[in-house]
């Protein structure tokens, strides 16, 4: 035996595989826009830039939520932060569809250590549940307001109005350097007030359009001993 493997060639195959259907899963992505309120580049001692710049929010750590959902805390020695945005949704034709608000949960001691060395930030960024979203919205070009209330004290609101850059600016951006796919989410940045949260926090994420709330999530933060 000469121990030689014989594969089929590319052409034969090609012929073998035809008319097989390979399973398909879809995963959304999310893209999250860094500082594209003037005044969360401020209280972040930096500036907002130019152009928009993205971090990938991968599968895993996008949820959505239509009530309440309760995240473990990831332990006394993380400062972790609140960050309420407004999301949308791309559609099918590329743009976006739809909309509602979401928390970008960040580890932001993680965040520090990435950022004097030079790091990606998937630690702060990327961990599980750490983007959650509310039941969406049909979109529009109107302007929207987003909200985030800690123990029934208002903590950061903002208005679609005021972003650097607005969400049309901001899916031309991802068109031209990357391959968003329908489905995708854009988380559009976050407004001033960031803060911690700790164990016993229930933080309030909604979405107003004319002084209506038009969707919300709950998000109640349990101590990591009761894991």
């Amino acid at each position: 035996m000469s121990g030689h493997i014989t594969t089929p060639s590319s052409s034969r195959l090609a012929e073998l595989m035809k008319g097989l259907l390979l399973p398909q899963m879809f995963m959304p992505v999310g893209w999250g826009v860094l500082r594209n309120f003037k005044e969360h580049a401020l209280e972040m001692e930096s500036i907002a830039p130019s152009e928009p710049l993205f971090f990938v929010m991968p599968p895993g750590s996008l949820l959505q939520v239509s009530d309440v959902f309760s995240i473990i805390h990831p332990g006394p020695e993380v400062e972790l932060h609140h960050e309420v945005e407004f999301v949308v949704q791309i559609g099918n034709d590329g743009f976006p569809e739809k909309c509602g608000v979401g928390l970008d949960l960040t580890n932001r001691s993680a965040q520090r250590v990435a950022k004097s060395e030079g790091l990606p930030w998937t630690d702060a960024k990327a961990f599980p549940n750490s983007g959650p979203f509310s039941s969406m919205v049909q979109y529009d070009s109107s302007s929207f307001e987003i909200r985030l209330e800690v123990n029934g004290e208002i903590r950061q609101i903002g208005n679609t109005a005021n972003m650097v850059h607005n969400v049309n600016s901001l899916v031309n951006a991802l068109h031209s350097r990357f391959a968003p796919e329908p489905g995708d989410l854009i988380f559009t940045g976050t407004p001033s007030g960031v803060g911690n949260v700790v164990p016993g926090d229930k933080l309030e994420a909604s979405l107003w359009k004319n002084k209506e709330k038009i969707t919300s999530f709950i998000v109640e933060i349990h101590d990591f001993d009761d894991n």
